[in-house]
């Protein structure tokens, strides 16, 4: 909120210890291939991709696609063409992120801009509460500037800024006190009425949503003074005390892999990278706490939303699961990989032991609960799409963030919400690279 005191940077950064061995980075690598599978395998033919796929057996022909899990997917596209991993020529990439694009433009509805959440991939019919959501279609947005970046095609550039600018963002905020732009909502219901939620947490969830909305044309732009209106959520977890404390790994997680807040200071509220780390830390640990409890947690721990061992007779339940929420011995073991490199060898030491729960599908880690004797049954889109993201940056030295902020809406958001660039960044040589 305006006033607020910035908040020291922490020095909470992994080890020595925490470097993998040659065998452990290779695994890695392994992991990043399966991961990106996910999307190659999964784009259906009205151009979007899978909410979720069988991770064991048959694989689903059809189901509901997510309009997130596309975003994430149109950049795992473009890397899926790149070195190291080769598993797409550049020009089927770029076919295949053309038609996510034409998609997003033609085939499924939006208002002012926004799309749904849900849309069914066999009727098209859209699915759902969120008929129109605000950070599914960030994520579209962002996916697809990204990917047309990366593949240097001017035919999808020119589709993916059309998307980009067509979204009035301002339009998506609810009024203040004040009468001027407040918060941004969450969307709209399928009776074209907004939902009663807003965004109001500082974290690293939105936080490129709200950079991103900060960077469109006047009129269509969201607030200046709008990031320092998102309110830190402070508490403790496995005896960590920082922002958000109550939430699962995904939190700080999704948006961070795009924005390179370790280049950028931003205008208020806590160190959200280093933050990352924290809980990270405390997250490992609120479960080691519960090892008393479940047998899970003596050797593996991962608490996020996702499937988690159902009542009969359902098999799987999607849940929250949180810090902040009952537990029931479930650990997530693909969201903690997507927390790589905030704490490198707890992330390892997981996945070693995860291995050895038979949790290893075609696309990567299920979520595991021995006390059920439970493995779950799908990966679920956006879980690979962390993954991803999370593992190029850690694997290629930063290359997703670096293409993310080489977008000049991205810059311009940065800058109008009141970020200071950190370690020497020069603007006027980044603007100059950009225009070229």
């Amino acid at each position: 909120m305006a006033g607020m005191a910035k908040t020291p940077r922490t020095s909470a950064r992994p080890g020595p210890d925490d470097t993998p061995t040659p065998a452990e980075w290779g695994f890695l690598l392994r992991l990043q291939r399966l991961a990106l599978q996910y999307f190659v395998e999964n784009q259906r033919p009205n151009g979007l991709m899978l909410d979720r796929q069988s991770n064991f057996g048959p694989r689903r022909a059809h189901g509901l696609c997510s309009t997130a899990a596309t975003g994430m997917g149109l950049i795992a596209l473009g890397l899926a063409s790149a070195p190291p991993y080769r598993l797409l020529s550049p020009s089927v990439a770029a076919q295949r992120v053309r038609a996510g694009l034409r998609a997003a433009l033609e085939r499924i509805p939006s208002d002012h801009g926004a799309v749904p959440h849900f849309v069914d991939s066999a009727s098209g019919a859209v699915i759902g509460h969120d008929y129109f959501s605000t950070v599914e279609t960030a994520w579209l947005v962002a996916g697809a500037l990204w990917s047309a970046h990366f593949l240097q095609d001017n035919g999808l550039e020119a589709l993916a800024w059309q998307l980009y600018h067509r979204v009035d963002w301002r339009y998506w905020t609810a009024p203040d006190v004040r009468g001027s732009s407040g918060l941004l909502r969450h969307g709209k219901d399928r009776d074209g009425q907004f939902l009663p939620c807003a965004w109001d947490r500082l974290n690293g969830e939105t936080a490129f949503m709200i950079v991103l909305g900060a960077g469109a044309a006047p009129g269509k732009d969201l607030p200046e003074d709008l990031w320092r209106r998102l309110l830190p959520f402070y508490g403790s977890a496995g005896g960590q005390h920082f922002n958000n404390a109550d939430l699962g790994l995904f939190v700080f997680q999704y948006g961070l892999d795009l924005l390179d807040l370790r280049q950028w200071q931003a205008p208020s509220g806590p160190d959200l990278y280093a933050e990352a780390r924290l809980a990270t830390l405390g997250n490992q640990q609120h479960c080691r706490d519960a090892a008393g409890r479940y047998r899970t947690y003596q050797t593996m721990w991962g608490l996020s939303a996702g499937d988690g061992p159902g009542n009969p007779p359902a098999t799987d339940t999607y849940r929250c699961y949180a810090p902040g929420e009952a537990l029931d011995g479930t650990a997530h073991i693909t969201a903690t990989l997507a927390s790589v490199a905030h704490a490198p060898r707890a992330v390892l030491d997981n996945l070693r032991e995860a291995r050895q729960a038979d949790g290893l599908g075609r696309y990567g880690f299920s979520a595991v609960n021995l006390d059920r004797q439970w493995v779950g049954r799908d990966m679920v889109g956006i879980d690979a799409g962390a993954a991803v993201l999370a593992l190029d940056n850690y694997l290629m030295d930063n290359r997703v963030r670096a293409v993310f902020h080489r977008l000049p809406c991205v810059v311009d958001g940065l800058q109008r919400l009141g970020f200071t660039a950190l370690e020497g960044i020069n603007l006027a040589v980044r603007r100059a690279s950009q225009a070229g």
